[in-house]
This record gives C-alpha cells, sequence and structure tokens, in this order.
C-alpha cells in the first residue's frame, strides 16, 4: 500500500504529535508506523475511551480504493474484529492524508514476540479466535488480505485482527512493493483468496512459535522447507498451510478443528471460492427483437427447464416449417432467459440487505409503485434496510452527521443518462453521492453515500459529482458534502448540502 511519500519514519510521524485532524481527533502518543501509515492514540468528545486513529499518506486514486472498504469494513460487527468507527480524509502541512478511527489495542503478536515466542497449547489459543474472524470473513467472500503479527491485536481479553485492511476477494491488494513473507507466492500474479489468509497465518503462526521469520525458498517453484527442530506436531499442518499450490491448503474449517483437538483432513478444494459475478444493475435495456442465433462452438448455457412443452412440440411439425420453428425456438428460450436474469439479479439485491431497523433521518423518499427497480410495497423497506446497514464515508460519524443549507456550486455536472435507460423508469430513482472537497474545492474522492438498487445510476452519479467544484475556503481542512441526484424520465436534478 506504499503511495507518495513511499517511505515515512518513526522520526517524521512523530513531529504530527499534537496537530488535530479536522477539528475533532488531536494526535496524541505515536504508536507506531509502517512504510505506508501511522498510528496515534487520540480522544474525541464522541467516544468516552482513548481510541486510536490509522494516518495514510494518500493520492486520489488510492482514496478511491480505500475509503469504500473501510466503509464495508465498518460495517461488520464480529467480536474477533476491530471495530472501525470513523474514516475519511485530511491534510497536515498541506499533505494529503486518509485517516480510520478504530478500536485501541493493548498489544499486538509483534509486540509480545519481541520478549517471547508462544507455546504450542498458546498457539492453539491464538488460532481460535483469528480463525472465528477468517471463517466469518471467508462466508462473505471477503479476505483479511494482510494478516501478520503486527494485525493480529489484543484488546482488553479479547484476540482480535485488524479490519482495515479486509477487502473483497475480487479485489486486489493495495500495494506497491515487492511481496513479502506473509503474501502467497499466487499474489505476485494479482490473485486473491481466502487459501492467501491461511498461508499468511502459517506464516505468523511460524513467527510466533520460533520467534524467526520463515526462510524463504530458494527458487520460485521451490516448496518451503521448515527447520529440523520445528514442533513434530505442528509440522505436516504448517506445511500444508504454506503448499504452494492454494489448492492443497487446508480449509479454515480444517484448521478450526485441529485448533480443537482434532485431526486436520485432507485439503479441500473449497478453500478457493469460484469468482463472485455481481449481479446486473436493476435498470437494464430491454434485449433486441432481433437476436443471432448461438453458433454451434459455443452454446448458450440456457436450462432446458425454461423451455415450455408446447416449444418441443414444434420439432414434430413437418420439414417445410422447421427453420421457422428453429427461429421461435431460439427466440422464446433468449426472453425467457433475460426474464429470469433479471428476476434472479432483483432477488440478490433483495437479500442483501440486513434486518437492521432503519433511521428514518437517512430513508429516503420512496418511488412510486410499479417502478421497474423496486418490488412494489415492498422494495422500498428492504431498500432503505440495506442503505442503514452502511455507513457513511464521512469525516464525522454518520449518527451525528447534519445536513446545512446548500453551498455555493461553482461548476455542476449533470449525469449523462441516454433515453433508453430513462424509459425504463416510473417515478424516481434517488441517489445520495457523498464528496470529500479539497480547500480549493475541488472534490478529492466521492462515494454513494446510501446503496440504492440500481448500480449503473449509482455509477453515473459518482462520475458526475467527482467532477463538481465548490467555492474555496481560506482553512486547510477538508470538508463533507452531499451531492442528491435525482432522476426521472424527463431528466436529472442535483443538489448539494453541506454536513457537518
Amino acid at each position: 500500500m506504499s503511495v507518495e511519500p513511499s517511505e515515512v519514519t518513526s522520526e517524521v510521524w512523530t513531529n504530527w504529535q499534537g496537530h488535530v485532524i479536522n477539528g475533532v481527533y488531536s494526535l496524541g502518543r505515536f504508536l507506531g508506523c509502517s512504510d505506508h501509515s501511522g498510528v496515534f492514540l487520540t480522544t474525541a468528545a464522541e467516544h468516552p475511551a482513548e481510541v486510536a486513529i490509522k494516518l495514510v499518506p494518500t493520492n486520489r486514486a488510492l482514496a478511491e480504493c480505500l475509503l469504500p472498504r473501510w466503509k464495508r469494513a465498518g460495517g461488520l460487527a464480529h467480536p474477533h474484529l476491530l471495530r472501525l468507527s470513523e474514516w475519511g480524509g485530511c491534510q497536515l502541512d498541506g499533505l494529503p492524508y486518509l485517516y480510520t478511527v478504530m478500536e485501541y489495542a493493548d498489544q499486538t503478536l509483534a509486540q509480545l514476540l519481541l520478549h517471547r515466542a508462544l507455546t504450542e497449547d498458546e498457539a492453539r489459543e491464538m488460532l481460535l479466535p483469528a480463525l472465528d474472524a477468517l471463517a466469518f470473513l471467508h462466508g462473505r467472500n471477503l479476505v483479511q488480505g494482510q494478516l501478520k503479527p503486527s494485525n493480529i491485536l489484543v484488546v482488553g481479553d479479547q484476540l482480535k485482527l485488524a479490519s482495515d485492511t479486509i477487502r473483497r476477494v475480487s479485489d486486489t491488494a493495495v500495494s506497491g512493493n515487492a511481496p513479502t513473507l506473509y503474501d502467497p507466492p499466487e499474489a505476485r500474479y494479482g490473485s486473491g483468496s481466502p487459501a492467501g489468509d491461511v498461508w499468511a497465518l502459517g506464516v505468523s503462526l511460524f513467527e510466533a512459535l520460533t520467534r524467526r521469520p520463515l526462510s524463504s525458498p530458494s527458487g520460485p517453484g521451490d516448496a518451503v522447507v521448515l527447520p529440523p527442530d520445528f514442533s513434530p506436531a505442528l509440522r505436516d499442518l504448517l506445511t500444508r498451510c504454506l503448499s504452494r499450490n492454494p489448492q492443497d491448503r487446508p480449509s479454515v474449517s480444517e484448521l478450526i478443528t485441529w485448533a480443537r483437538g482434532g485431526a486436520a483432513g485432507p485439503a479441500q478444494a473449497a478453500t478457493i471460492p469460484p469468482v463472485t459475478i455481481q449481479p446486473p444493475p436493476v435498470m437494464i435495456q430491454p434485449p433486441p427483437v432481433t437476436l443471432v442465433p448461438p453458433q454451434p462452438t459455443t452454446p448458450e448455457p440456457v436450462s432446458q427447464s425454461t423451455v415450455p412443452p408446447q416449444v418441443v412440440t414444434e420439432a414434430a411439425r413437418p420439414a417445410a416449417s422447421a427453420v421457422q420453428s428453429s427461429r421461435e425456438r431460439t427466440l422464446l428460450t433468449a426472453v425467457l432467459g433475460a426474464v429470469a436474469a433479471v428476476a434472479l439479479s432483483w432477488t440478490g439485491l433483495r437479500m442483501l440487505g440486513t434486518h437492521r431497523t432503519p433511521d428514518p433521518t437517512l430513508a429516503p423518499a420512496q418511488s412510486p409503485a410499479g417502478s421497474p427497480s423496486q418490488t412494489p410495497g415492498s422494495a422500498a423497506p428492504a431498500t432503505a434496510e440495506l442503505r442503514a446497514s452502511l455507513p457513511a464515508v464521512s469525516t464525522a460519524k454518520a449518527g451525528r452527521s447534519g445536513v446545512a443549507t446548500s453551498p455555493a456550486a461553482l461548476h455542476e455536472v449533470t449525469p449523462e443518462v441516454p433515453w433508453s435507460a430513462r424509459r425504463t423508469i416510473r417515478g424516481h430513482i434517488r441517489v445520495w453521492v457523498r464528496v470529500i472537497v479539497d480547500p480549493d474545492g475541488s472534490v478529492f474522492a466521492a462515494d454513494t453515500d446510501r446503496t440504492g438498487p440500481s448500480s449503473y445510476f449509482e455509477r453515473v452519479a459518482i462520475e458526475a459529482a467527482k467532477k463538481w467544484t465548490f467555492a474555496p475556503v481560506d482553512t486547510q481542512s477538508r470538508r463533507t458534502m452531499q451531492v442528491r441526484f435525482d432522476f426521472s424520465r424527463n431528466g436529472t436534478t442535483e443538489r448539494a448540502l453541506t454536513l457537518h
């Protein structure tokens, strides 16, 4: 996760002590740093206990990548994941930074290993909560992403994993540096999977038991060789965790069985889940009437169960009508397949909603019944639940954010929506985009403030909001604003609001 400036020493980080982030968080005692971030102790009126704040030097591309990930991680709740409470952007001496506020950890595994190694029993006790958190993430197509001793922490009497590195399985790692020992061999090719977390856990376990880093293989295709004095009880299991082939590594469920005193079975190929295919946007163009028959070499994967019995009987017609019958079957199958795809997409979106009572102050106005983007009578509450489950990308906590009067926008950009997409709208589709604005008035980063039913309209709204400019201010702090877009058949209207 290296950005410019790429390497910052501890001495430079300590110079920031005493600075105040966005008028809220005073940087207290310096806790530590890596080549890309620094962590400080901080307090604020909203947090009765001490919390930690992590600063990352950034640029526009990194901000657009990290802020949505922190937003997603902040919506997770698990006893063995470090809780993220706030995130946003700031400036220190004119340089751009991202920050995230998290629970303060009393100690990390890396700090403990400076004094002594873990016993085998302690390693089993450490593994159970770590594996429980990994199973929670992997079940949601997420990975921890950077599992290592410094990201295994103790909060009170609980072991927790760092959450600011969590990403989706399909996302690439945010790093420009050479791979480390904690990165699996497949990471250099941009591949990521839950098996990568198992590799990193194996490296961390070896380091916890020996207090020395794992030796790198002599060749790119060579297997990891454990030292002769390594524990015989753990040698076979750790060798499998460090297999160069991801499919040969044990699954998290196998490791949980071993940590509880059972025997780990053979590796399962299911440690690498299938690629997650995002559902298509609800607002789509209807398929064209003129269809090209599928080529024999690449047949369409349409289930025969979707073809009505009437179509099957077409084969019994005389040869003179065989060509016409074939065209009718092709057209009917394609239309039924398109209808099924739309139905499944909407069903998938409905299932994503959490059963949390939405904040009435955040609930958007419901679109009229019959809108293609909502199911009449029930879609609006489900969408509100989904929106309420995702905290806003903000420099202030969502629960205490206020809305002020409309700010002065010097340049507004209206999303370009073709008629083919607008004609599918019945009523209105509203999209809320939260933007971080630099002191000069330009937009530093943008992301959806509330998740809605159509990813297409969210995407065009974000791209338009990035091009807005606002009146400059004399302070060095960034502002957080919300741009609201209202899409209808007749066009698009927009309005900006200041959040504080």
